[in-house]
């Protein structure tokens, strides 16, 4: 990173964006777990600049309240969109003090702060007044023209919708990121007009005052040109995602996880993962979510802000959220755990199991069938197939306690509240409404048993 950059960042996030046809402001549109702002602003906070200021407009409060206030940060409001070199100029009184502004758009977040750290870098050494990021596009349409000399020199850049049909066959595009000596900027952007045919001020209209002034404009040409991909509507932000996507899944496959046909595996922004775990195909990791050590994930299996521990297992079609899974446990095929869902050390919970707002203590199984909700339960317990804390009475929860080395048995219903003490055996079948005392069996009445001869099953028809 630079030394000391003395560096005021501008981050241009006011526009409607009427084209994501959405009531959403378009910067807070999601991306792998992450609103588009949110991946630009987790881009430059790593240059640590000397501030930061993101220019609102549409729905400024409502994007405020979502990223919240983060140290070091000017909010500044574009009152009337009255385009990018207007935004720019809302940002004169917060920018006081640095010597370059960097200005980058909210809109792209497949951008790197290596990137970035190259533009800034090459800024300061060539004592360019202004340098711009360019790219070599394919397919060049709305991006602003970068237009040269027979020399090679930057001459001016023109919008698409200005351009003449020469201009719209240059293929280096403008990719509206520019690091710029603050005085010179605000001095330039006063004499930026608004003769064009959106009636906006061009932030790259200062290109050719500066030119005429015989300021010295410089470039960089980045090498992969996904970074300046904008998002304008729902087609853009699927294929962003899905080339974020790609770029997450490899830099964690050269941190030592395996992931099967990464094609099908989601890994959102937030993810935190171990070394040597193995991700099968289908699995979603989302939200907050970390993931030990040694673990292996799916297939199909979905896992969002939860913490596993080390050498779990988690098979497949599994459901787990706002869960945390002790070291060494096994979790599904087919389990749900829901929110405040707490296993300890070495548990099994298997098949068809859905735990929610309770603690499981080391070494317990829970392996079939069986519903554990607002629940205590101790260590190296095994409840049975079918078992089920019935916790709620239809307008309260109500806790169960079990003990150490319980065993209940298949098709149990614990009326809560209730207790099992430790040690105790529950035959099974039993309804158990009163607390159930150490050791020895408890069986709950059950109907004798009756065979009614000559009786026959209905049939149909």
């Amino acid at each position: 990173m630079i030394q000391n950059p003395n560096v005021h960042i501008i981050i241009l996030a006011a526009g409607q964006g009427t084209r994501m046809k959405s009531s959403t402001p378009k910067v807070l549109h999601k991306i792998l777990g992450k609103s588009m702002l949110g991946h630009v602003l987790h881009t430059v906070e790593g240059l640590r600049p000397q501030s930061l200021s993101v220019v609102v407009g549409h729905e400024a409060e409502r994007i405020r309240s979502v990223i919240g206030d983060p140290a070091n940060m000017n909010w500044v409001n574009q009152h009337e969109q009255l385009g990018t070199g207007h935004a720019v100029m809302q940002c004169k009184s917060v920018s006081v003090g640095a010597d370059n502004v960097l200005i980058v758009c909210g809109d792209t977040p497949l951008l790197q702060s290596d990137t970035l750290h190259k533009l800034m870098q090459n800024h300061q050494q060539s004592s360019a007044v202004i340098t711009m990021l360019t790219a070599k596009v394919v397919n060049p349409f709305g991006y602003g023209r970068v237009c040269r000399n027979t020399e090679g020199n930057v001459i001016g850049v023109v919008e698409h919708r200005d351009a003449s049909l020469e201009q719209l066959s240059i293929d280096e595009v403008n990719a509206g990121i520019f690091c710029v000596k603050r005085v010179a900027l605000f001095e330039l952007l006063e004499q930026v007009s608004c003769d064009n045919d959106q009636n906006e001020y061009y932030l790259p209209d200062i290109i050719v005052h500066a030119l005429a002034r015989n300021m010295k404009v410089g470039t960089v040409c980045i090498e992969n040109d996904d970074e300046i991909l904008g998002i304008n509507n729902r087609v853009q932000l699927a294929e962003i995602e899905q080339r974020l996507q790609k770029r997450i899944v490899q830099e964690w496959q050269l941190l030592g996880v395996t992931v099967q046909q990464p094609e099908s595996v989601r890994i959102e922004a937030t993810v935190k993962i171990g070394n040597d775990v193995e991700l099968r195909a289908g699995t979603q990791l989302l939200g907050s979510t970390m993931i030990g050590d040694n673990c292996c994930i799916g297939p199909y299996s979905v896992i969002e802000d939860s913490w596993i521990d080390d050498a779990v297992e988690v098979f497949s079609f599994s459901h787990i959220q706002g869960a945390h899974v002790g070291s060494k446990s096994k979790v599904g095929p087919f389990a749900r755990l829901r929110p405040e869902a707490e296993l300890d050390e070495q548990v099994h919970v298997g098949n068809f199991v859905e735990i929610k707002k309770s603690i499981v203590g080391r070494g317990s199984k829970i392996n079939h069938l069986s519903y554990i909700g607002d629940t205590q339960m101790g260590s190296d317990c095994n409840i049975g197939a079918g078992s089920i804390t019935c916790n709620y009475d239809g307008a309260n929860k109500h806790r169960t306690l079990i003990g150490d080395n319980v065993f209940v048995g298949s098709d149990t219903k614990m009326i809560a509240p209730v207790e099992i003490k430790s040690g105790a055996t529950v035959g099974a079948g039993s309804i158990i409404t009163k607390t159930v005392n150490e050791n020895g069996l408890t069986l709950s009445a059950r109907p004798e048993q009756r065979h009614v001869p000559g009786w026959q099953r209905p049939k149909k028809g």
